[in-house]
């Protein structure tokens, strides 16, 4: 046998099913969508108890507690701005979405920025379902001296906070300063 050729062994692409980039990268793709399918998942959940439970207006518990749970109907955008501009937001919530899928897809993310993404998509595409299906959205959180907001507008904050925080934060792979040259040149 030592007298039969051995078989070349495959290059190694993103796109061999058989290569661990491609499986990385499959693996990656399939967290991304199971990040953004929860936060749309859950923020329909809240949404769909929000009206089932509560009247528009409601509050529960009590007014003395720090964090409630709301019934507010918001046609605008964060802080109640551009009320009523449906089209607007219908528009820049596409143009979210395509902005945080090109990114997922274009480059190369460390773990953190492609959880934020993942969020921040999650969160995009959430608003997005409702304000076509119905013009608006539900806020249904509630904190002392602050506007009340939706489980996707937590996703949005946190995830791009988290690709802020990744893109100024030391990158572990690679060395801070230049490696020197060799023979001590300088």
């Amino acid at each position: 046998m030592s007298g039969m050729p051995h078989p070349a062994p495959r290059a190694s692409t993103t796109t061999d099913p058989e290569s661990g980039a491609g499986r990385a990268g499959r693996r990656h793709s399939i967290q991304v969508a199971a990040i953004a399918t929860a936060v749309v998942v859950l923020d329909g959940t809240l949404k769909r108890l929000t009206r089932a439970l509560l009247e528009r207006g409601a509050a529960w518990p009590a007014d003395d507690w720090p964090l409630r749970f709301v019934h507010v109907v918001n046609t605008g955008a964060a802080f109640g701005k551009l009320q009523g501009q449906t089209s607007l937001l219908v528009m820049a919530s596409a143009v979210g979405i395509v902005v945080f899928a090109y990114m997922l897809l274009r480059t190369r993310q460390r773990r953190l920025s492609r959880l934020g993404l993942a969020m921040g998509l999650g969160g995009a595409v959430a608003n997005f379902v409702d304000r076509v299906s119905s013009g608006e959205v539900i806020d249904s959180i509630k904190v002392d001296y602050w506007p009340a907001f939706n489980l996707a507008d937590v996703a949005l904050t946190v995830g791009i906070s988290l690709v802020l925080w990744d893109a100024i934060r030391p990158n572990p792979e690679r060395p801070p300063h230049p490696p020197p040259l060799p023979g001590g040149l300088t």
